[in-house]
């Protein structure tokens, strides 16, 4: 059975809790992501910062002073690297979130979003066209 760390990537960017709104919303648009784990500059986690965690800024002229920890989630679902794909997927169905962190003992290892396990699960029927062999 797949495990976490089968599937996430490893590509993580993360955000410093005293980075602006502004400057957390221009990495989302230009990388193409929607969640960024929030650390300490000793890469403990804080927290992350999702876009349903900025609507409420999208309008506000002050984004450019408002910083990270005041809107981000202090509440992080993460799992273990080691657990598996299964139970991620649960997790994914009974909680209605879109990714989760994957942990290596208190250090954040990957992030792995419903998109992942569903492109896992075709990869693994040889379901997936060849175009789509690489992720975005």
């Amino acid at each position: 059975m797949s495990k976490a760390k089968d599937v996430m990537n490893t590509n993580i960017v993360a955000v410093d809790p005293d980075d602006t709104i502004e400057k957390v919303m221009s990495t989302m648009i230009r990388l193409g992501i929607s969640g960024l784990p929030v650390v300490d500059i000793a890469g403990q986690l804080l927290g992350i910062i999702t876009e349903f965690d900025l609507l409420e800024l999208v309008w506000s002229p002050n984004t450019s002073k408002n910083k990270v920890y005041h809107y981000m989630t202090r509440d992080v679902r993460t799992v273990n690297e080691e657990d598996e794909l299964a139970d991620v997927a649960e997790m994914f169905r009974t909680l209605s979130i879109r990714r989760v962190l994957v942990m290596h003992g208190d250090r954040v290892a990957g992030i792995l979003s419903r998109r992942d396990l569903i492109w896992h699960a075709l990869k693994l029927r040889g379901q997936l066209p060849e175009s789509q062999e690489v992720r975005c």
